[in-house]
């Protein structure tokens, strides 16, 4: 049920998309108030409809986290992956589908805080886990070449999730 939902939530993105790419009515808006060469107006047009797909991308992107991670692991057993990695995997491609040219898909890795673990362990930590997902959405037929990884260790906590989930993977479009 819960992939049906994303599946339309992307649909509606990129019928967004698709009418935004459609419009004159800014161009015209653009001629009357002095533009001569247009150049500025498609820049003004892009840059306010990236802005609006990247944010409805975003949203959608942080709904999908791979969360729960075993305490010092980069992995998780694959029946519990497959809970959340399947459906990651089925939202980015459709993200990544209509991503706006000149940004990423980023995927982010976190690790919980453990007083006896140190920043660069963390740090370590929490990009192979984010290099475990970067390769499963590769091999689930996403273009390496529009994603990327990062580990943040335990600098991004987020205090509405158990111990347990804040060892997670998360998702985000971002700038080349």
């Amino acid at each position: 049920m819960e992939v049906k939902k994303i599946s339309i939530l992307c649909l509606i993105l990129i019928a967004g998309f698709a009418a935004a790419c459609g419009s004159t009515d800014k161009k015209a808006d653009a001629s009357a108030a002095g533009a001569t060469d247009g150049t500025a107006s498609a820049s003004s047009r892009s840059f306010g409809g990236d802005d609006l797909i990247v944010d409805q991308a975003n949203q959608q992107l942080a709904k999908v986290p791979v969360v729960g991670f075993p305490p010092f692991s980069t992995t998780m057993p694959m029946t519990q992956f497959d809970q959340y990695g399947e459906n990651a995997a089925t939202v980015a491609k459709g993200i990544v589908a209509s991503m706006p040219a000149g940004y990423k898909l980023q995927i982010i890795g976190h690790a919980n805080q453990h007083a006896s673990k140190s920043a660069a362990y963390t740090k370590s930590l929490s990009q192979q886990r984010a290099k475990y997902v970067y390769n499963y959405f590769a091999k689930k037929g996403l273009d390496k070449s529009k994603m990327t990884y990062v580990g943040v260790g335990n600098s991004e906590p987020d205090p509405n999730l158990s111990h347990a989930d804040n060892r997670r993977v998360t998702f985000k479009l971002v700038k080349k």
